[in-house]
């Protein structure tokens, strides 16, 4: 519901809180009726109020199917502005930008960047061998051939910042990098528009230079970055949106002339997923590079030294 706002009154509010906490769990109509103290009918009128007024559903209104363009238009386009503002509403972006972040925290972003690109030669291949269909499996495997190299930018910007390629190469990527990695993986294994989904998700911010522009030069501007640092961010976000990749799920699902709810639901869970994964990453990039004592780049295990 990011194009509309509904004010409840306290006691409808509590009610609602109450009926939201109800609905995930396997608890029968009594314990709902106990938790709002109400009885069937006033319950019933409450929902049909809140369904009203955009706050719930009722499941006979699903359709029983649509097509990619309808998926596309009507649920994946209204869902991601709220999803973009949810998986950037970490502290860390306004911590960065209020100049109580800091060169290293910067540093840290970009070295977790560049093994999150090098690591799409584990996923990308993989969501071209399983896309059945060939109009997909031809956009996902051009959209590889475009992308596979891209992690060579967040190396020039690391150079810039004086690390040395050798240390950034040996490096290993956090946790939550390796996992958003892994994840994408498992999104590639279960469905081509599951995998295509969270691509898109993530290509979200690169539609035009004033969606990222303003984070790079203002770190420049807090913590004296130097510009041959920020350039290769630049030039690379810049061939994105070249390539139009922002586009590229619109281009998959005109491909798809139906899918059953089930599968519709199942997309767009992976796409929601795919924002907390990014909201978590950006957790675990920031208290680990934060920490003076956190080796940087990561090195990798050694039994002499740990």
């Amino acid at each position: 519901m990011s194009d509309q706002s509904v004010d409840l009154g306290k006691k409808e509010f509590l009610a609602y809180s109450r009926l939201a906490e109800w609905l995930p769990t396997t608890e029968g109509d009594q314990a709902l009726q106990t938790r709002l103290e109400s009885d069937a009918g006033a319950i019933e009128r409450l929902a049909k109020s809140l369904a009203k007024a955009g706050l719930l559903y009722e499941v006979d209104r699903i359709p029983e199917s649509v097509t990619g363009e309808q998926f596309h238009r009507d649920y994946f386009s209204k869902a991601l502005p709220s999803w973009l503002a949810q998986a950037f509403a970490h502290p860390f972006w306004d911590r960065m930008m209020s100049g109580k972040g800091s060169a290293r925290l910067f540093a840290g972003w970009m070295i977790e960047l560049y093994h999150y690109t090098l690591n799409a030669n584990r996923h990308m291949p993989l969501s071209c061998a399983q896309a059945r269909e060939k109009p997909l499996k031809t956009m996902r495997a051009k959209h590889y051939a475009e992308e596979w190299n891209h992690y060579h930018y967040f190396m020039k910007s690391l150079k810039a910042l004086g690390f040395a390629e050798a240390d950034v190469s040996r490096s290993i990527p956090l946790p939550m990098t390796l996992a958003l990695s892994n994840f994408m993986r498992q999104a590639a294994r279960e469905d081509i528009l599951c995998y295509s989904i969270c691509s898109a998700v993530l290509e979200g911010t690169t539609t035009e230079r004033g969606t990222y522009s303003p984070y790079y030069t203002r770190c420049a501007e807090l913590y004296g970055i130097p510009r041959e640092a920020i350039q290769p961010i630049f030039a690379h976000l810049d061939l994105d949106v070249q390539y139009g990749h922002s586009d590229l799920f619109a281009d998959i699902c005109r491909e798809v002339p139906a899918m059953p709810a089930g599968r519709a639901a199942r997309v767009l869970e992976y796409g929601h997923q795919l924002v907390e994964h990014i909201w978590l990453w950006t957790d675990n990039i920031e208290r680990y590079y934060e920490r003076e004592a956190s080796a940087m780049p990561r090195r990798a295990f050694d039994p002499r030294l740990d």
